[in-house]
Parts: structure tokens; C-alpha cells; sequence
């Protein structure tokens, strides 16, 4: 049923217009009015289907109707009915926005009614699916711009990813999540944090957004992610629960989450991220929501996961270097160590020197009282050795009961003197094993120095391993210089 306003000013004219809609059969529901405000009251409560003019009021004119009916009702039929409005209407027919304007005689009345509603309908028919259409476009416009940015967000997280697997060190981890942090989490302050084992708190080593002093060290058990061992995403800061390193702040908290980084069951850190002021909805950025959530996961998981290899790495590269009995470094890093040292040693024109030691008669020990008691040996002249070398000296175990030093810039005579205080050192050691004293233990040494005795690794230790060969010859328990 069609709603119909009627504004005339003589009720039979209304009603003459009335009985003509209905002998052409128009179900339809009429209302009259005569002022401006009646007209625009009636439009506000219920919009109509036609509006029908035919009213002869100089203070509320056609000119007059039309325009607040195309403020209130653009869509809306304008049907002026009589003759008398043939130039009113012609003239509206002129104006842009004409398209809903009709004039029409009381007999053509019902035929213009259908038309003008039937037009109209096709109107709205036609706005509606352009309005689909718009928003269809718009939709798809907003997937593929969010499709762009996951791409684009995919290609940045396989360069963090390429760049994590290749970091040689932690500080290039650290420096890797502050180049593409940015990128991945747009107008975010972010901060990797590493838990310093000692006292169990949390120092941040990465950070990207924020230029003021480091955050305060803080505990486990001052963050949710921590200790619930998930991740923990605030988006309303004034109603849900804060972590108590971000609630000493909480009056101007800004929306935030926290990612633990495990690896091998381990916890060894936080990635947290918090919105800068300049992103003020936490859903409308990329690396926000959700979605954010699970890429701050992934690029947690891929940081805890590039520090746990360093960590093995170091720990392997370590084993492959040190002697597990004593703690000295091996033949290997002897050799490495002393090419580098006699490099080093030949451009700055520094002397450098080379101890070989051998513990006397050890097949003896380990023959008797078993490898036990040769391994204490062992142990206990390994740690005596490291207490007689400066920082920049190394002391190894090269092979059974063979030790070296290696003094850079150490002449010959400071190393001989170094050889002997060892050698007395040594000779005073009291050791036991089980019910067996182990008293007596003494040391040959041999002494080579660069470049006098050998200008690459080879020829200077076998220059110390010949002088301790004669320290053996002599009688043991001695130091020979090359």
C-alpha cells in the first residue's frame, strides 16, 4: 500500500484527487496538509511514497514544497496536479534533480501516479544495486589492499627470517629485530627482551620506536606472558589486567602485548610491543589484533629459535676447542690461536713464546694406581697452568700428559722464568687418591721463542717439543730453552 501526502489547501480538492486513485484501483493511504510545517512534520515521521501538490498558498508555494521535499525526500515522487502549475512544473522539469518532478490534470492523475511511482521504484532498484556494487567494490578493494600487505608483510618476515638463521652472533640477532621490527609492527614501540640468569630479570637488548632510556629491569613474575608461559594482548588497558612492568604506568597505558621466547623448553626472553600514540585504534594497523598476535608469535618463535642455535653453536664450537678433563683448550685451538698470534707477532715486531710440558713418568701413575689417579694428576696440573697465564696467554693440553703455553709478547727469558716458576709450583703439589699419596709429581719443559727458534706454528713447536726432550734427557724435572 502506497503512502500518499497530499498538500492542498480545499479538502474537496483532496478528496476529488483521492476518488480518482481510487477508481483506478491504487491501494493507498492518504494525509493532507496546508503549511510548511505540517508538510515537513509528516515527511520526518514517515517518508511518503507521492507527494501530490495542488494547493494554491502563496506562503507555502511549489517552488517552495519541492525544495524541502528534495532535502527530505530526494527519491520521492513530486506530482503537481492542475493546470494551473504547467509553468511551475516546466520550470522545475529545468532544474537538476527534475527526474522525480511530474505535472499532471486531475483525469491523467492515476496514470502519472503509476508512472511516477513505478519510476521511482526503479530508482531505488537501481541505487540500491549500484550501492551494492559499491560496496562489493569497496570490499574487494580493501581484500586486495590486505592482501598486498600480507604479501608484502610475508616478504619482510622470510628477510628476518633469512638474516636470523644467518646471524653469526646475538648482537646481529638483535640488530636483524630492529631493522624489520618496524616493518612487521607499523607505528609500534617495540622491545626485545633477554632474561639475565643470575637474578632471573629481564634486559632489553633490542628495541625499535622509542628513543628515552631503556626501560627499568624487571622479573618473570612482573609479566602475565611469563608466567602463564603464553602470549598475553591487552586492548583496553582500563579494564583488563595489566603486567606489573607496564601498571606503573597504567594511567596512560597504551594497548600492548607480550610474546614469550622459548626454545628447547627453555624461557629466554619477551618480545613486547605496545601501540605509539599516533596508532590510536589497536585493530586498524598491520601487526595489530589477531593477526598481529600471530605474527609477533612467529617472529618470537623465529628469534628464541636463532639465539637457541647460537647458544649450541658456541656450546659445540666450545666442546671442539676444549679438553673435557682438564678445561684447557685443545691441539686445535693451539694451532689456530698461534697462527693468528705470530701474524700478529710479525707486524708489530713482538716477541712471542711457546712452553712445552710433560709430566714425568705419568705411565707410571696410570699403571699403578689406575687412570683415576692419573686423571687428578691431570686436573690438578691443568688448573695449576691456568693460574700462571696472563689474560692474553692460553694454556692447553695437547695430548695425554703434554701441556703448552703460549705467551705473546713474552721474550725468551720471561718465558724460561715462567717455565721454572711452573716447574716449582708443580713439584709442590700434594695430591691423594683414595688411600694413596700422590706426592713427587714433577714436570720437564721445554722453551721456544719467535722468531729465534721458528717462524711458523710447526717449526716453533717443534723447537719447544726439542728443548723438552732435552729437559727429559738431562734428567727430568727441569726446564731446557731451545
Amino acid at each position: 500500500m502506497h503512502k500518499v501526502l497530499i498538500v492542498e489547501d480545499v479538502e474537496v480538492v483532496a478528496e476529488l484527487q483521492i476518488l480518482m486513485l481510487i477508481r483506478a484501483g491504487i491501494a493507498f493511504e492518504a494525509r493532507r496538509v496546508e503549511t510548511l510545517e505540517d508538510f515537513t512534520r509528516q515527511i520526518e515521521q514517515s517518508a511518503p511514497d507521492a507527494i501530490l501538490y495542488s494547493a494554491s498558498l502563496p506562503q507555502f508555494s511549489g517552488f517552495a514544497a519541492l525544495a524541502k521535499a528534495q532535502i527530505l525526500c530526494p527519491d520521492t515522487p513530486f506530482i503537481f496536479v492542475s493546470g494551473k502549475h504547467d509553468e511551475t512544473a516546466a520550470a522545475t522539469r529545468r532544474r537538476p534533480g527534475s527526474d522525480c518532478v511530474f505535472t499532471t490534470t486531475l483525469a491523467d492523475l492515476p496514470a502519472t501516479f503509476n508512472r511516477a511511482v513505478k519510476e521511482a521504484e526503479e530508482r531505488r532498484k537501481k541505487k540500491s544495486h549500484e550501492s551494492a556494487v559499491m560496496r562489493l567494490t569497496r570490499m574487494y578493494a580493501e581484500q586486495a589492499h590486505d592482501l598486498e600487505q600480507l604479501q608484502l608483510q610475508q616478504v619482510i618476515l622470510r628477510k628476518l627470517s633469512r638474516f636470523l638463521k644467518a646471524s653469526a652472533t646475538p648482537a646481529e640477532v638483535y640488530a636483524a629485530i630492529e631493522c624489520f621490527g618496524p616493518q612487521l609492527f607499523q607505528r609500534t614501540v617495540g622491545k626485545l627482551y633477554l632474561i639475565h640468569v643470575p637474578g632471573k630479570h629481564l634486559e632489553t637488548v633490542a628495541s625499535w620506536g622509542d628513543k628515552s632510556p631503556s626501560d627499568q629491569a624487571f622479573t618473570i613474575q612482573d609479566c602475565w606472558a611469563l608466567r602463564q608461559a603464553q602470549p598475553h594482548c591487552i586492548r583496553e588497558p582500563h579494564v583488563e589486567l595489566l603486567c606489573r612492568h607496564i601498571a606503573r604506568n597504567s594511567d596512560s597505558a597504551p594497548p600492548y602485548m607480550c610474546v614469550p621466547l622459548f626454545a628447547e623448553g627453555e624461557t629466554l626472553g619477551l618480545l613486547h610491543l605496545r601501540r605509539t600514540k599516533l596508532g590510536s585504534n589497536l585493530q586498524e594497523t598491520r601487526g595489530s589484533g589477531e593477526s598481529g598476535m600471530n605474527l609477533a608469535t612467529v617472529v618470537a618463535e623465529e628469534t628464541a629459535l636463532a639465539l637457541a642455535n647460537l647458544k649450541v653453536r658456541d656450546s659445540l664450537h666450545e666442546q671442539s676447542i676444549r679438553d673435557p678433563l682438564t678445561g684447557l683448550y685443545n691441539r686445535r685451538f693451539l694451532e689456530e690461536f698461534l697462527s693468528r698470534e705470530l701474524v700478529r707477532a710479525d707486524r708489530k715486531k713482538h716477541p712471542l713464546s711457546v712452553i712445552a710440558v710433560d709430566i714425568d713418568h705419568f705411565k707410571r701413575i696410570n699403571d699403578s694406581l689406575g687412570h683415576g689417579a692419573g686423571d687428578i694428576v691431570l686436573r690438578r696440573v691443568g688448573l695449576l697452568l691456568q693460574g700462571f697465564v696472563r689474560q692474553s696467554d692460553i694454556a692447553c693440553r695437547v695430548g695425554g700428559e703434554e701441556f703448552s703455553v703460549l705467551l705473546p709478547e713474552a721474550t725468551m727469558p720471561i718465558a724460561a722464568q715462567r717455565a721454572e716458576d711452573i716447574r716449582k709450583a708443580v713439584q709442590e703439589l700434594k695430591l691423594k687418591y683414595e688411600d694413596h699419596d700422590l706426592s713427587g709429581i714433577t714436570i720437564s719443559l721445554g722453551v721456544a721463542a719467535y722468531p729465534d727458534h721458528g717462524a711458523t706454528p710447526d717449526a716453533l713447536i717443534r723447537a719447544a717439543d726439542q728443548a723438552l726432550y732435552e729437559a727429559k734427557y738431562r734428567g727430568r724435572d727441569r726446564v731446557a730453552s731451545a
